[in-house]
């Protein structure tokens, strides 16, 4: 039982965690009446908020592709810029440690209970970091944001934090049946 709630909790934290990088995490509403929806790769302009087909202007701060004009960093914003950035990266490293946590505990149960604990703690570490780094760097990075009250939410922020929940589960609970010796 220990072993298949071990593994399920991994393996949806790093379906949660796919989730989380693909979707917008928060919005601005702008005063003349567009919106702001930022992810953790891009800005997207949307044009009119109301309708669900609403043209839209995008840029990807990673890789500056798009309206370049949308990713450029607030003034004095370099250093929330630069931690927007990585949060990119320590969500992908938590899915992929959390992909490598389930699959130790998968084939080898008993023998690796220590690297599963580790891995669903640097799991874990790796996604609270990345997420609390984009709530605190996501509104003061962008120029465009510059202002603007930001609210976060939404299916893929809401994700991040779920698999957040699924491997503090995991790995509290492979460190404590370590600790107890349980096999």
């Amino acid at each position: 039982m220990r072993i298949k709630l071990l593994a399920g909790s991994c393996f949806l934290a790093a379906l949660f965690l796919a989730l989380a990088l693909r979707g917008a995490w928060g919005e601005a509403d702008a005063p003349d009446g567009t919106r702001y929806a930022v992810s953790l790769r891009k800005v997207s302009h949307i044009l009119e908020p109301k309708n669900n087909a609403s043209p839209h202007d995008d840029c990807d701060y990673l890789r500056g592709k798009g309206r370049v004009q949308l990713c450029a960093p607030a003034e004095f914003g370099d250093a929330p810029f630069s931690m927007l950035c990585s949060v990119f990266t320590l969500v992908a490293a938590s899915l992929g440690l959390a992909l490598a946590s389930g699959t130790v505990t998968v084939v080898s149960p008993y023998r690796a209970k220590n690297v599963g604990a580790q891995l669903a703690g640097a799991g874990f570490i790796a996604a609270l970091l990345g997420t609390v780094l984009a709530q605190v760097a996501m509104p003061h990075a962008l120029a465009v944001l510059d202002g603007l009250p930001m609210q976060f939410g939404g299916t893929s922020f809401t994700s991040a934090w779920t698999a957040i929940g699924l491997l503090l589960f995991a790995a509290g609970l492979s460190t404590t049946s370590t600790m107890l010796g349980h096999d």
